[in-house]
């Protein structure tokens, strides 16, 4: 049951992002490994609670996990400058699997 779920979890991505979507595994981030962010993290995220059926996702910040788009200035500026230094938490594909399983996204 549990590799039939992160089947579909593959699967989900594999269709909705597509992009170097070959060797996904449990440890597979998503800003990082996928080079999923700002506003497609967002899309992406909102697409998996309705496909998945996550329950409980009102404390989730996303900001957390996913900075801005690529062509933002502001933030690296800020960060070169000291000014705004935003450690992101990663977001794996098993963290996703642990949300589904509990339906809580947080």
């Amino acid at each position: 049951m549990e590799d039939q779920l992160f089947e579909r979890i593959k699967d989900f991505f594999k269709k909705n992002w597509g992009y170097n979507c070959d060797y996904l595994d449990r440890t597979t981030t998503l800003e990082k490994d996928l080079g999923i962010t700002g506003d497609d993290a967002d899309e992406i995220v909102s697409m998996f609670i309705k496909e998945f059926k996550i329950s409980d996702y009102a404390e989730f910040d996303i900001s957390l996990y996913f900075g801005s788009e690529p062509f933002d200035l502001i933030e690296p500026i800020l960060n070169f400058f000291g000014k705004h230094k935003m450690e992101r938490k990663p977001l794996s594909l098993g963290d996703l699997e642990k949300a589904v399983v509990e339906s809580k996204l947080l």
